[in-house]
């Protein structure tokens, strides 16, 4: 009797001693927007509360090396376990089979995919398989900056603001109005010297910016976009439709002079930095941009919708989600990090700082009331450039056709061709790409 207690008590210590020795799962999160890591830290110090058998280590990379990053790692097989995706570098990843297959996943747990904007899940569907849920969405609108309308005793961009392809219409007006040279002269004034602007009525056009620049203009000329279909094999950038808005956009540069060419961009700091300096009057951004919006102290500022074009007003909609590594060694772990991250909870308190708007529909009114009473007074136009949007280009190449069509816009846009000499020489680079 007395060596069986003695036996039970040895091995309830050895019991407690292995449990307390047992070593947390160490999951790595890698995300790309600072603007963000406050809100996802919030949620994520909620998760491993949750779920103290877990670590989650957040490492944040900047866009250009979020993306170098993962694609070495990709290639060393050495990716983070958990990771922001995008719909301009998922195919890329799934064709080279670097994406776990979520579908199993949703379906042993019954996951309510319904709750989530239909579209948005879309994104991260290929061929039967899914491969991410959603985190969140994005449209595009203009940030303008208030301050410098008024120097200029200009009214401020209205809701039904228009423009066309031919002369620019309102838009190009208001943005003669706001680019000014050395001595104060807009560009309307005979005297205007495009050689010495000191004030550019808009900024960030450069062949880079599809999302939130050109992209948004085909559409709203009637054009198709850029592929014939998601996974197309086609391109249709040589449409009339799409031509007209390219030498437009062009035009912006080389006739108007409203915008600056790529390289004084590049000169001068990024588009957003010579925004907030002052230097920009106006910059198209997505809605990811406000709460980097928020650090703006030295002006006052807003956002309008696109203004509407021949065919009506259109907008980029883009949504981001969680990818889990498909080599992970600790699937299950990372599978109830993703499904915390987008799930109701979490998106709740994400939304609540007022981030991004959440791919939950039933949370974009909590998101809406993170902004009350405080720049911009409009955030909700966002939300109705969502109403008219285009179809985002997907292609297993993208990666590689996408290079090719901002070198050949950026050589347009510094005035060496016109735009369909431009098309004609995207089209003969990648032909190749789309097969």
């Amino acid at each position: 009797m007395r060596k069986s207690i003695v036996l039970l008590v040895l091995l309830a210590l050895v019991v407690v001693s292995g449990t307390a020795g047992a070593q947390k799962v160490t999951l790595r999160y890698m995300f790309w927007d600072q603007n963000q890591q406050e809100a996802y830290a919030a949620s994520i110090d909620e998760f491993m509360r949750l779920n103290p058998d877990i670590e989650v280590v957040m490492e944040l990379a900047e866009w250009n090396d979020y993306w170098t990053k993962l694609t070495t790692g990709m290639a060393a097989r050495n990716l983070p376990d958990v990771f922001w995706g995008h719909a301009a570098y998922f195919s890329a990843f799934v064709a080279r089979g670097a994406l776990l297959d979520l579908q199993p996943l949703i379906e042993r747990d019954n996951i309510d995919t319904s709750i989530y904007y239909q579209s948005l899940l879309d994104f991260w569907s290929y061929e039967g398989a899914q491969y991410g849920l959603a985190k969140d969405w994005d449209t595009i609108a203009f940030f303008y900056n208030k301050d410098l309308f008024d120097a200029a005793g200009v009214p401020y961009p209205s809701d039904d603001w228009t423009w066309n392809p031919q002369d620019g219409g309102e838009f190009v007006r208001t943005l003669q109005l706001l680019t000014l040279d050395d001595q104060g002269r807009n560009a309307l004034d005979p005297n205007f010297d495009p050689k010495k602007v000191v004030q550019y009525g808009l900024g960030d056009i450069g062949g880079a910016n599809m999302q939130a620049g050109w992209l948004n203009f085909v559409w709203m000329n009637g054009g198709t976009g850029v592929l014939d279909k998601p996974y197309g094999s086609k391109l249709v950038m040589n449409e009339p439709e799409c031509i007209e808005v390219l030498q437009f956009w062009s035009d912006l540069v080389n006739k108007y002079h409203v915008a600056p060419p790529p390289e004084a961009t590049v000169a001068g700091g990024s588009p957003w930095d010579l925004f907030t300096a002052g230097r920009f009057a106006m910059v198209p951004a997505g809605s990811w941009m406000l709460t980097a919006g928020r650090s703006i102290e030295t002006f006052s500022w807003d956002v309008v919708g696109m203004p509407w074009g021949p065919a009506g007003r259109y907008s980029a909609f883009n949504g981001l989600a969680h990818n889990i590594y498909a080599q992970t060694p600790h699937q299950e772990e990372a599978w109830r990090l993703l499904k915390w991250l987008e799930g109701y909870e979490s998106q709740k308190i994400v939304a609540e700082y007022g981030c991004v708007f959440p791919a939950i529909g039933e949370l974009v009114p909590t998101f809406l009331e993170a902004y009350a009473g405080r720049d911009p007074e409009n955030v909700a136009v966002y939300n109705d450039m969502a109403e008219n949007t285009g179809t985002w280009p997907m292609h297993v190449n993208w990666n590689e056709i996408f290079d090719i069509i901002q070198r050949e816009l950026d050589m347009m846009l510094q005035g060496f061709v016109d735009a369909e000499t431009t098309v004609a020489n995207i089209e003969m680079q990648v032909g190749h790409l789309l097969q």
